[in-house]
């Protein structure tokens, strides 16, 4: 069987019999294997007699007439985690509009130059929300529904134009 250690503050494993009788632990030793649930002290596990010597903070001395008392189970150490970072801020706050959509209908059907400023402020928005900057996520939700805005007047005032060109062309 393979134990995993966690002898002060120091994680090690996997480690059979043989390595942990070597390994020179303490009663204040804690040990994990396949099959249980959570770390417990190596004084807990039977099959490991022998294995750790007894420090003097584990051994009460009993007192005449009376029973030994069990002791208390302490906390396993807690093993540390490695970080997950799941690209959402801390706030509470919701993800402003990214407008991405308007951006690529005023792009394609109004002015292509100004909608595609509106495009990469609309991208900008989820990006900045993801590094938790809210108000930087705001100013570029706002900023490309401005681009969104000037594209479609720009198309409107464009559309006259074209349609007078084009039938200049034809006539």
């Amino acid at each position: 069987m393979q134990y995993w250690i966690n002898h002060n503050g120091v994680q090690s494993g996997p480690v059979d019999l043989d390595g942990l009788k070597e390994m020179g632990l303490t009663s204040a030793a804690y040990v994990w294997h396949e099959g249980l649930p959570d770390w417990v002290k190596i004084t807990q596990l039977p099959e490991l007699q022998g294995v750790y010597e007894m420090v003097a903070q584990d051994v009460e001395p009993a007192v005449a007439g009376q029973p030994v008392q069990a002791q208390s189970v302490e906390s396993a150490p807690a093993v540390q985690q490695p970080e997950y970072n799941s690209q959402q801020p801390a706030a509470t706050e919701p993800c402003p509009p990214t407008n991405l959509v308007w951006a690529i209908i005023a792009t394609v059907l109004c002015c292509i130059p100004s909608g595609i400023v509106a495009i990469i402020y609309a991208l900008k928005v989820t990006n900045k929300y993801n590094e938790g900057d809210i108000e930087g996520a705001k100013r570029a939700s706002e900023t490309g529904a401005w681009w969104c805005i000037a594209s479609i007047i720009l198309g409107i005032l464009t559309m006259p134009l074209m349609f007078l060109m084009s039938s200049a062309s034809v006539a």
